[in-house]
């Protein structure tokens, strides 16, 4: 226990003799790092949608009359990626009222006979199965179902594109914090390298020498990385739910945290450290 806090305290040495600037490296460090993970979510958001946007079909399904029973249809039809609505003839001719009042008049105007052009219908909108409706046309109360693909060519080459840029944007995001962690080293250097000269002048090994200063590179992360948890639990909670563009990217309205890209990053950086702190020469050696 003795010979790690004698570690962990020779690592803190640059941060007590550069505090300024090392806290405006930790700020840096830390939106870089909220910049990768929120490339690699939405990255899985754009995908998630991409793949709706080819799938999803808007489904429209004419009942014989009102008495009938829409329950089956729908448990077909449930999940979370399928929108469903009713409209029966009242809420129709409620809804064409708005833009053709004088054909709705004369709708009403016939009778019993005018209320049959306007059927009872259910429009569901998702990605429906082919089994789904399959079954849902041998069904004895549907009347009549159409189906329509609600992608268009143009939506699908946007989303390719959008996540190109996104992976170009985290191949950068990985290079900055690279530099990053070399203009910490550099900072780091002088105190370090005293170190490692009076550890090693102490019979400790050149690479057990080496350890405050992989563990002053790993703090700076470490901490970097609770202020990006910070400020993405704060921008989720805030920010993303309330946003018109960035809420309505997401198909359930909700950002899950990056497990997987906050993994990538550490371990990115790690091996960031590693490469740094131990493939150089010091003077002393």
């Amino acid at each position: 226990m003795n010979t790690i806090g004698l570690l962990f305290r020779l690592a803190m040495l640059p941060f007590k003799r550069s505090w300024v600037v090392l806290g405006l490296m930790l700020i840096s460090l830390a939106q870089m790092m909220l910049g990768v993970w929120f490339c690699g979510s939405l990255q899985d958001e754009i995908s998630r949608t991409r793949l709706y946007a080819t799938e999803a079909r808007m489904v429209t399904i004419q009942l014989k009359d009102e008495k009938s029973d829409p329950a089956p249809i729908r448990d077909l039809l449930s999940g979370p990626d399928v929108s469903l609505e009713e409209w029966k003839t009242e809420e129709t001719l409620a809804k064409l009222e708005q833009e053709e009042p004088e054909l709705v008049q004369t709708i009403r105007s016939i009778g019993a006979e005018g209320m049959q052009l306007v059927p009872r219908l259910l429009v569901a909108r998702g990605r429906v199965s082919d089994e789904a409706l399959s079954k849902i046309k041998m069904m004895t109360d549907v009347a009549r179902i159409e189906s329509s693909p609600v992608h268009h060519a143009r939506l699908l080459h946007f989303y390719q594109h959008l996540g190109l840029e996104i992976k170009i944007a985290l191949a950068v995001l990985l290079v900055l914090i690279f530099v990053q962690l070399v203009v910490f080293q550099r900072i780091q250097a002088r105190d370090m390298n005293e170190v490692v000269g009076n550890l090693i002048a102490w019979g400790v090994t050149s690479f057990k020498a080496r350890f405050p200063a992989f563990l002053s590179m790993l703090s700076l992360s470490l901490i970097a990385s609770f202020i990006s948890v910070g400020e993405w639990i704060f921008f989720r909670k805030w920010i993303w739910r309330d946003n018109a563009f960035l809420g309505e990217l997401s198909l359930d309205h909700s950002l899950p945290f990056p497990w997987a890209m906050v993994g990538l990053t550490f371990l990115s950086v790690m091996v960031m450290s590693v490469v740094l702190v131990f493939a150089g020469r010091v003077s002393e050696e």
